[in-house]
């Protein structure tokens, strides 16, 4: 398979360019071909304007798609931009190897995506989402390294969670060109840990590599549940779980296995939220927001949790405040 990577760090001996080095050794161990866009390196320009193409549609306003669309039907894009094009439409797999730096990509990369992602060649009419570039099959991954540590990201610290921070490049570049996401790798804080929890991680992301086309994406909604762009055909539901009795031996056996049944459906898009009270608070809830075409859908998976048999389930079907009246 091949797998491009994308990779923004503009020094070598950086703990970010030490796990790209890796993810390249470890993806050609694996028999796969590898091309490395080390943008630093080869002096990629980010900024997006006239200098992106060879020709011109409209020499008097500058319309970004506009442009991009005439150089598709026409061959013209720049020699920098082509190829890195051209390497795109190759790829089995793409991989955006950077720093999180304020919430967000380095600046060299967000010129990439502005200049590389083009209206016609790659994106646009039904190449979106599950149609686009990425057929909704190939994937994409983000492999970063972050300043803080996972509580700050978690959704209880005092940055938002790092789904939220993540979701223009899992949904907006990744799915919306039809790159199914992967869950990312993180290195949390690698400039505070010591040099065995680097090597650590540089083992965990060997072992993870080494399974990338086996490993189960996330599954975000394809744009055909949205005609016309409109509301999702599928609904809304909030689950609010009781126990029935207080746990028991086996409850606690059995807890691990429901912990990763949510997990999994999260990965597919069944759940999209869940808070839960600890298990020894007296009076115990279960939140959980569920996306399914109707009620007996979520009855259904709810009767397949591993403690289904311990809890109550209180389905309510929810509303868009503010939509029109289906």
């Amino acid at each position: 398979m091949n797998v491009l990577i994308i990779h923004a760090h503009h020094e070598p001996r950086s703990f970010s360019s030490a796990l790209k080095d890796q993810a390249v050794e470890s993806l050609r161990r694996a028999n796969h071909e590898v091309v490395v866009s080390d943008l630093y390196s080869m002096g990629f320009d980010p900024v997006s304007d006239r200098r992106n193409f060879s020709t011109v549609k409209d020499a008097n306003y500058l319309k970004q798609q506009a442009e991009e669309t005439h150089a598709s039907e026409s061959n013209g894009f720049a020699a920098d931009v082509d190829a890195e094009i051209s390497k795109l439409e190759a790829a089995d797999a793409i991989i955006f190897s950077y720093p999180l730096w304020w919430f967000g990509v380095p600046a060299i990369l967000k010129g990439w995506i502005d200049r590389v992602l083009v209206a016609g060649r790659v994106y646009g009419g039904p190449k979106l989402f599950e149609g686009g570039l990425g057929e909704g099959t190939k994937r994409g991954m983000v492999l970063m390294t972050t300043g803080g540590g996972p509580d700050v990201y978690g959704g209880w610290g005092v940055n938002p969670s790092l789904e939220t921070i993540l979701a223009p490049v899992q949904h907006g570049v990744f799915w919306f060109n039809g790159f199914r996401p992967l869950e990312p790798f993180v290195a949390w804080s690698p400039a505070h840990v010591s040099p065995e929890d680097r090597q650590a991680y540089l083992a965990s992301l060997d072992v993870r590599l080494e399974h990338l086309f086996e490993e189960q994406p996330l599954v975000l909604p394809n744009a055909a549940d949205f005609p016309n762009w409109g509301t999702d055909i599928q609904n809304r539901y909030m689950v609010v779980v009781t126990r029935k009795r207080e746990p028991d031996e086996e409850y606690l056996h059995r807890l691990p296995d429901e912990l990763r049944t949510i997990e999994l459906w999260k990965r597919q898009g069944h759940v999209l939220d869940m808070q839960a009270a600890g298990v020894a608070e007296p009076n115990w809830r279960a939140f959980l927001t569920m996306r399914a075409p109707g009620k007996h859908d979520v009855e259904s998976l709810l009767k397949q949790l591993p403690l289904a048999g311990y809890l109550n389930f209180d389905i309510t079907e929810l509303d868009n405040i503010g939509m029109a009246q289906r």
